[in-house]
């Protein structure tokens, strides 16, 4: 994924996130990754796999374009 993708993915993550509710704490545990990996993905400091997109919108109840749009 490039950099800026990685950038759009973390800005529309915490976006939903928040919505929906979730501390990264509580989202880490429902996708089965650690909170500090959350915030890594939302600042763009790491960039997601695919399966683990996937993984999250499921849980945020939104599509993948939507984590990418």
């Amino acid at each position: 994924m490039s950099k800026d993708i990685c950038k759009i993915f973390g800005k529309r993550l915490h976006k939903f996130r928040i919505q929906k509710g979730f501390s990264q704490e509580e989202l880490g545990f429902e996708v089965g990754l650690d909170k500090t990996t959350i915030g890594k993905y939302e600042l763009a400091k790491r960039c997601i796999n695919i399966r683990q997109a996937k993984s999250i919108a499921d849980v945020l109840g939104v599509k993948m374009s939507d984590l990418l749009d």
